[in-house]
């Protein structure tokens, strides 16, 4: 009976534990992505308004953590980050849809940072340089999903003044992009939003919207499904 209770207890502790934490990463996305709202791009647009639920179901990852759900697990992972025009016309569409669904965790990965980027000078493929001056080379965990996602992604296509295109060699990581997996099988990959949005700083109509909310739930569907029919 005393180490009964004892579990009990520890039990307790670790759904505290998972509980306050869900919590946090919820409140973190909320304000994280809401901080930007009716700012100033780099680029001299108006940065779109977000109003996002306390009660979201982002969970903030790491590479490692992906990776793992991508070959051994099953779930929705979000590739982004908060300044993305895209990515923040996508995910109020990307919440609803796990809403609907009863999704309770949505992998969360912001790469803006992590990735190589190149820019053509005197017809050659360079690194760009931050305004420290260092090479924007990209880091290790990066090219391993970059390795991992292959078949799923676009090849990495550059353009220099003249439109001229030079493909790097390798494939990209375009954002947003929302992965599915079950069973350690990816079942479904989209990026961006929908082809007749032509700026990120535009607004969905109401057909656009329900195209990119059919999209994000016929793959939420098919995990939601597959979960049931082997664990139901």
């Amino acid at each position: 009976m005393k180490y009964l209770k004892i579990c009990v207890v520890v039990l307790s502790t670790l759904l505290l534990i998972a509980c306050s934490n869900k919590q946090s990463d919820a409140k973190k996305f909320k304000d994280e992505y809401e901080s930007l709202n009716n700012k100033t791009s780099v680029s001299g647009h108006k940065i779109k308004s977000l109003k996002i639920s306390s009660n979201n179901p982002i969970k903030y990852s790491n590479y490692d953590e992906i990776i793992d759900v991508i070959k051994n697990k099953s779930g929705v992972i979000y590739l982004g980050y908060p300044d993305c025009p895209w990515c923040r016309t996508a995910i109020p569409v990307l919440l609803e849809a796990a809403k609907d669904y009863k999704i309770d965790t949505i992998y969360y990965l912001n790469i803006k940072d992590d990735r190589d980027y190149y820019e053509v000078k005197d017809n050659k493929l360079v690194y760009q340089k931050d305004s420290n001056g260092k090479e924007k080379k990209g880091v290790k965990g990066y090219f391993k999903l970059l390795k991992l996602l292959d078949k799923e992604l676009d090849d990495y296509i550059v353009k220099d003044s003249d439109n001229k295109e030079y493909n790097v060699g390798e494939k990209r990581i375009y954002v947003p992009l929302i992965i599915f997996v079950n069973d350690g099988k990816i079942i479904g990959t989209h990026t961006s939003t929908v082809d007749t949005q032509e700026s990120g700083y535009d607004n969905l109509t109401d057909e656009e919207y329900d195209k990119l909310n059919g999209i994000y739930a016929e793959y939420i569907k098919q995990l939601v499904n597959n979960y049931c029919d082997e664990a139901c």
